[in-house]
């Protein structure tokens, strides 16, 4: 089952849904190991023009409170979604940034993966937090990995990241499908230490995968009403991933964002890859966005 959804995912990875079948014009997709330990991780898409044009046509509002997290897709056939929720956070200031991924390619040598060097992006460096990424690694379940220049829940967000906040540094995981509550729950508590109070937090998350538009509504309607709930021991119960891709960054997620930022959730958009697609499909994606406001 894995080998299939990981062709899937492949798909994914230059910005389609596994419903549509044509990759999106002028993304460049590259796939070369970094050239020493020392390097930035490179970039893994190299057209700039492919981010900007979004990020200049994004609309809607932009936050008037302070905002701490986002989750947006990593589907880049639904960029205008992330460059939206993006400009919804373009008032803050971070000096630091959290991103959490799926490992989609179960790569990682343990449950959760971090990266310990600076990441290049078309709009230039993304610098590590490397004393926050130390102090993750003291974990026995986390450990610094090579395979972030082939990770697209990362690779997606990256120019949107270096391009809203060019001066914030980064805390970059992944998480296998596997990964127990109870590891979670460590970094959760390894997390809270090393975070600033105006960091935000990006999550990297697609939603309901592999059906048809209307199995998907009804599956996003389950999701929605847990993240609505406000519980982060709920979201685990969710299925992965007729539900969520990533079940364990959702909970990192919400976890913060109650218990350290004290923050809000506000759905910002829901879509199905469907909306983008000519004709009918079967195999679809969907996407909630999510933005968490801090309370005055």
């Amino acid at each position: 089952m894995k080998t299939w959804r990981a062709v899937a995912l492949l798909l994914a990875a230059v910005g389609v849904a596994a419903a549509v079948a044509r990759p999106p014009a002028r993304a460049v997709l590259r796939d070369s190991p970094p050239e020493t330990r020392e390097a930035p991780i490179p970039a893994q898409y190299d057209d700039a023009a492919f981010f900007l044009m979004p990020i200049m046509r994004a609309k809607g509002e932009i936050a008037a409170g302070a905002v701490t997290g986002i989750t947006v897709p990593h589907h880049l056939l639904a960029r205008d979604l992330i460059a939206d929720a993006f400009r919804f956070a373009s008032a803050a200031a971070p000096r630091q940034v959290l991103l959490l991924s799926p490992d989609h390619f179960f790569l990682g040598e343990t449950d959760v993966s971090v990266a310990e060097r600076d990441f290049s992006t078309v709009f230039g460096v993304i610098r590590a937090d490397r004393a926050a990424v130390r102090a993750l690694e003291a974990l026995p379940s986390v450990r610094a990995q090579d395979f972030f220049y082939r990770e697209h829940g990362l690779q997606a967000e990256l120019p949107f990241i270096r391009h809203a906040f060019p001066d914030a540094r980064i805390v970059a995981l992944t998480f296998k499908e596997s990964t127990p509550k109870e590891t979670l729950d460590a970094v959760v508590a390894a997390l809270k230490p090393v975070l600033d109070r105006d960091a935000l937090v990006v999550q990297s998350t697609d939603f309901s995968h592999y059906l048809t538009a209307s199995e998907a509504d009804a599956r996003d309607r389950e999701t929605i009403a847990a993240l609505e709930r406000g519980e982060p021991e709920g979201i685990l119960a969710l299925d992965q991933p007729a539900n969520i891709d990533s079940t364990a960054a959702q909970y990192v997620q919400a976890r913060l964002q109650k218990e350290f930022f004290g923050s809000t959730l506000k759905i910002l958009a829901h879509r199905n890859s469907q909306a983008y697609a000519d004709a009918p499909v079967d195999s679809t994606t969907s996407y909630i966005v999510q933005a968490y406001v801090r309370g005055k």
